[in-house]
């Protein structure tokens, strides 16, 4: 460059025009990152609490891995996964989710998005449709954007996605992205009716559903429910799971349940995107499965947690009546609090934030159509007695 000489900058709408066109539809998903409160501040959705994690437990565990691997056996990469976890989590799918499956079937990914993602990149063609649940998980939009595909958000009611909306909205879409355990955000559940109406929509147009079962083993009231992958005979489903939220968010470690004749496409399509699952923690969670520490810290967190949101929903009702209605919260991680009309959501995200709450906003999660005014709050990591107090401080300061 000519000393004396000064490039000049680009204005910030050139800049943006060199983007893809990937780049441009996924810049606002970037930008809700921004600012974000960190994941330890209360409320915040999604987060476990580590204090009842089994410490001890894990870390003789991760010895005994490292020591093994140190010394050479099985080093090869697996690109599914190494057999044993394929075998713990198929074993515990059958028997907690009421999945049809064999470890063969099973792939472990680092987090469930991956697995979303290389699925999306398997099943779907730049011009495909994808059923979006309005209002819906913004990191599973922006992968299957990322695909490139057409997103159709299809709402949601009090029996979950509504089908015959997604009937008329894109009857040949190629696949269709559902949480029926425990929708996300809202909490419904998907009814019965409702999955064998999308099921015989999948076998009938030779469509896909991804199920993301991303907090399912959090149920508080009623029955275990049947994963909807458990009710396909016509093997339409693919599953997705993650251990992040059930044992603590940095493992990254996710898996996806496959119909077999996915198995070798998807397997082709993961290959050269590198997304390996390092083998330590693959094998220390197998043998954590393996072992019964995974179930039994499972029902013991399900037990504090469900004491967590039987402290918030009473708190909100007590300290908020008028200004909130609590939604479905029948199991999961956060429930959410839907605003009344005269309240702004801003002023009351802001007020929240002014107490040290990290709450969500409920509207976030719209995409296509007219956005609802409310709070999602999760309530797994705070402490039962500390609940009233935050609600009540926020209470306070709205007046």
């Amino acid at each position: 460059r000519l000393q004396g000489t000064r490039a000049s900058e680009p204005a910030p709408g050139e800049r943006r025009r060199h983007l893809s066109p990937i780049g441009r539809h996924l810049e606002p998903l970037g930008q809700s990152f921004t600012g974000r409160q960190p994941g330890s501040a209360a409320f915040a959705l999604g987060v476990p609490d580590l204090e009842f994690f089994p410490h001890d437990i894990w870390n003789r565990i991760i010895n005994r891995c490292q020591r093994r691997l140190s010394a050479g056996r099985d080093p090869r990469i697996r690109i599914n996964g190494i057999q044993t976890l394929r075998e713990a989590v198929a074993s515990y799918l059958v028997s907690a989710r009421g999945l049809h499956c064999t470890p063969e079937q099973v792939d472990i990914v680092p987090g469930s998005v991956a697995g979303i993602m290389v699925t999306a990149l398997t099943l779907l063609g730049a011009d495909d449709q994808a059923w979006m649940e309005e209002p819906g998980y913004s990191n599973a939009l922006g992968v299957i954007r990322y695909r490139g595909a057409a997103t159709v958000p299809v709402p949601v009611d009090d029996e979950g996605l509504n089908v015959a909306a997604g009937l008329a909205l894109a009857p040949t879409a190629r696949l269709a992205y559902v949480t029926p355990s425990h929708q996300h955000p809202l909490g419904v559940t998907m009814s019965l009716a409702r999955r064998q109406q999308l099921l015989a929509w999948a076998e009938q147009q030779d469509a896909w559903i991804i199920e993301d079962d991303y907090d399912s083993e959090f149920r508080y009231d009623g029955p275990p429910i049947t994963a909807l992958q458990g009710l396909d005979r016509a093997q339409r489903v693919v599953y997705c799971g993650t251990f992040s939220k059930v044992m603590f968010p940095e493992l990254r470690l996710g898996y996806v349940v496959l119909p077999p004749e996915l198995m070798a496409a998807y397997t082709g399509v993961k290959m050269p995107l590198s997304l390996y699952s390092p083998m330590l923690m693959q094998a220390a969670v197998a043998e954590f499965m393996l072992t019964g520490h995974f179930v039994r810290h499972v029902r013991r967190m399900r037990d504090e947690y469900r004491a967590r949101r039987d402290a918030l929903a009473a708190a909100l009702q007590q300290h908020l009546a008028g200004a909130v209605t609590v939604g479905e919260a029948r199991g999961g991680m956060h429930l959410v609090a839907y605003l009344a009309p005269e309240l702004d959501e801003a002023m009351v995200l802001k007020a929240a934030r002014e107490v040290g709450m990290a709450l969500m906003p409920l509207s976030s999660f719209y995409h296509g159509s007219e956005a609802r005014a409310g709070l999602i709050l999760g309530f797994t990591n705070v402490r039962p007695e500390a609940i009233e107090g935050y609600i009540v401080r926020l209470a306070a300061r709205l007046g």
